[in-house]
């Protein structure tokens, strides 16, 4: 599953957001407990960008600065629509494993 992937497009369904605006959200809104560095952010956006997920574009800030914001593409939609499904068949699963009281023992015979 691509958590890295999924949480960009959720974030970026809201609004266009620059690359240190989404990390800064992402630490943000996990209360701290999700970083991620530019060496896995960016290489995402290029995957997401050659996918046709997202589309970017750059805007001049000040005098020198140039920011690129993404924006979430419809193609885009409907991958994260994907995403958060198989995430949250994926936690079901999870969640119904670990809320196993007990395992019966298995005896050799039945190995």
């Amino acid at each position: 599953m691509g958590t890295v992937e999924m949480l960009i497009l959720f974030l970026l369904k809201k609004k266009d957001l620059y690359g240190y605006e989404i990390t800064s959200l992402i630490k943000e809104l996990s209360g701290g407990n999700l970083i991620i560095p530019e060496s896995t952010l960016y290489p995402t956006f290029y995957k997401l960008l050659d996918k046709g997920y997202i589309s970017d574009r750059e805007k001049k800030i000040g005098k020198r600065r140039i920011r690129v914001y993404y924006h979430l593409e419809q193609s885009g939609e409907s991958r994260l629509n994907d995403l958060l499904e198989d995430y949250q068949t994926t936690t079901l699963g999870i969640e119904r494993v670990l809320s196993c009281e007990m395992l019966e023992e298995v005896t050799d015979d039945e190995q």
